[in-house]
């Protein structure tokens, strides 16, 4: 099976909006959201201070997340966590059992490693899965967790 086919198997359903399988090098081995590298670019960060003034600070959204998946959810960076330019955040890092869940504006991720590649996942509560019912977390984290546990156990 291709890497494109994990991750049509993903989103199959219409029941996640974006799926990647990334390895832990940061390189993405396949993806839905059009990018053949995670990029680099200048994000707007809001002051401390005054959340109405932003600041453009360098985002390398590559290295924030390999730097993430080996700082508990820390992506070292001012801008915190962002891929496919959409920004998260932490909601719960887990090392030990290798996955990441995340938030976004009216949706969220999840985020689950093997030895080499992380599988990740994206929903949005405004997009509908083809049953009708709304993207959700329960079913992009049952996804993404399997989908890695499946990974480890191939040697991934």
């Amino acid at each position: 099976m291709s890497w494109d086919a994990y991750v049509t198997n993903l989103t199959a359903n219409g029941a996640l909006e974006y799926a990647a399988i990334i390895g832990l090098d940061g390189n993405i081995w396949a993806s839905n959201f059009g990018v053949a590298v995670l990029p680099s670019y200048q994000a707007d960060v809001p002051d401390e201070k005054n959340p109405d003034v932003t600041t453009k600070v360098a985002y390398d959204e590559k290295a924030a997340f390999v730097h993430s998946l080996t700082h508990n959810g820390d992506s070292g960076n001012k801008a915190g966590i962002r891929i496919n330019n959409q920004k998260y955040y932490s909601v719960q890092f887990d090392g030990e059992s290798k996955s990441w869940y995340l938030k976004k504006n009216k949706g969220g991720a999840c985020v689950a490693w093997a030895n080499t590649v992380a599988v990740f996942a994206s929903f949005s509560q405004t997009i509908n899965a083809e049953n009708g019912a709304p993207q959700n977390a329960s079913d992009c984290n049952k996804r993404v967790l399997d989908m890695a546990k499946y990974l480890a156990e191939s040697g991934y």
